[in-house]
């Protein structure tokens, strides 16, 4: 381990191929990272929601973890009565810190975002002022369109990418485990990408890193275009949509109409593919309540502006025709209505 140090302190500070061979660079500054990870690193969350606060959970033995939320009651909450995760049949209580004030993540090294997307940048506008320069920001956040809305705000290092990772918001302060999933991650340099990939590997969690992150995120927002607004719809957890042939044939409309949108955008997706991986989702979180059912049945409004309502905007532009996605759309929208 003193060896990786010393080694990564000379090309850190004294040797001038560094701005030549950066990949070099890359790869010792990993190393290193690797073999040092304790509690000296501080992770931000953005956001205590069922996925912020499954984060917290998972990372706080490995780092020190500090949670930002805007909403006042919860903060109370976790700071009275703790964290309290559901998993593996057992209730696990941390006593995470928090802050309804963004200077909490003044000293955060990584900082996810785990707010709806919707949120994006009224969370990014807040952690902008507090935020060191060189903070990694990483958004495994639903839909399209989160990475532009940061790039366009932030200079920050960016990691973003996708987790199929399930969790339900039981109250203000308890969430419950919903199933194992991939975590996909990519950005803008193999230091920042292995930097979040051990981070996430110390936490027992499956990583990858991808060269195409963007592919990811139309993977990820095809399979929530399926799941969610169907299980809001229906108010059935995710392997109940496997039950009857009805559904599954609808699901297979919404996964084909958005694979032909996603070819169309660049993206190399097989419909095909699709199905079988969105059913695979159902299976392995099938006691899971999507965020889109679990925002409805908390009056909140829901992400569907930024999956399905996404891919129809995208698919207009091409011309493409997307009407499963369409009725689903609309049914979603007309039960927010009723909020």
């Amino acid at each position: 381990m003193l060896l990786y140090f010393l080694v990564y302190q000379f090309f850190h500070n004294y040797c001038p191929f560094t701005s030549v061979f950066p990949f070099i660079y890359d790869i010792v500054y990993s190393i290193n990272i690797m073999n040092t990870f304790d509690n000296t690193i501080t992770v931000g969350i953005v956001g205590a929601g069922a996925m912020g606060s499954l984060f917290t959970f998972l990372l706080h033995p490995h780092a020190t973890v500090v949670m930002y939320e805007t909403n006042e009651l919860t903060v109370n909450d976790i700071k009275k009565n703790g964290l309290s995760i559901e998993y593996d049949t057992q209730i696990h209580t941390i006593n995470p810190v928090i802050s309804n004030h963004p200077g909490i993540l003044a000293h955060a090294d990584c900082i996810f975002i785990f707010v709806k997307s919707f949120a994006t940048k009224s969370a990014i506008e807040a952690i902008k002022p507090y935020i060191k320069s060189d903070a990694i920001i990483i958004t495994l956040q639903n839909g399209i369109g989160n990475v532009p809305i940061i790039q366009s705000m932030a200079t920050n290092p960016l990691v973003y990418g996708t987790t199929t990772i399930g969790a339900t918001r039981l109250t203000a302060a308890k969430v419950r485990f919903g199933g194992e999933g991939q975590i996909i991650i990519g950005g803008d340099s193999y230091r920042h990408n292995s930097f979040l990939y051990s981070l996430l590997q110390k936490a027992g969690l499956q990583v990858t890193i991808t060269q195409n992150p963007d592919k990811a995120l139309w993977e990820k927002a095809i399979v929530n275009a399926a799941i969610n607004p169907l299980g809001a719809i229906l108010e059935v957890p995710n392997g109940a949509l496997l039950y009857h042939d009805y559904i599954k044939d609808i699901m297979r409309n919404i996964i084909m109409e958005a694979a032909d949108v996603g070819l169309a955008q660049g993206i190399d997706i097989r419909g095909n593919d699709m199905i079988i991986t969105t059913f695979q989702v159902c299976t392995n979180t099938k006691n899971n309540y999507c965020s889109m059912l679990q925002d409805i049945s908390a009056k909140r409004i829901t992400e569907i502006d930024y999956i399905n309502g996404a891919i129809i905007k995208t698919a207009m532009h091409y011309g493409i025709a997307t009407p499963y996605n369409a009725t689903v759309y609309r049914l979603v929208k007309y039960k927010e209505l009723l909020l």
